[in-house]
């Protein structure tokens, strides 16, 4: 029963980051700063959402009912955050075959120049 909640819970912002890839990419980003920048911009509300999740869960840790459960869920909880902000920009990277590229930097220093 946990793994299908968790499972509920981890769909959602992943969905959201691959939107925002596309989104960053639309805008005109290349695809490598696209990944780069929705993970940026997404990091901050998956980890709050996550943390909140958490500290709700600690109080059930205490109960010999839904203890087990709870434990399940912080771990689970913790290690969806990790894989959606490390392993799923990393995977739609290798995926879509997007390569890191320096014309961004080069056109940035330049435009500070």
């Amino acid at each position: 029963m946990a793994e299908v909640i968790e499972f509920q819970r981890r769909k959602r912002p992943s969905l959201i980051l691959i939107g925002q890839i596309k989104t960053n990419h639309d805008e005109g980003l290349d695809k490598f700063h696209a990944v780069v920048e929705a993970t940026v911009q997404r990091s901050r509300p998956v980890v709050l959402t996550a943390l909140a999740a958490v500290l709700a869960f600690i109080p059930l840790t205490f109960s010999v009912f839904w203890g087990s459960l709870a434990y399940t869920l912080i771990g689970g909880t913790a290690v969806g955050t990790v894989l959606t902000l490390v392993f799923l920009p990393a995977l739609y990277a290798i995926w879509f075959r997007v390569k890191p590229t320096a014309a961004k930097r080069s056109q940035e220093v330049v435009l500070a120049s």
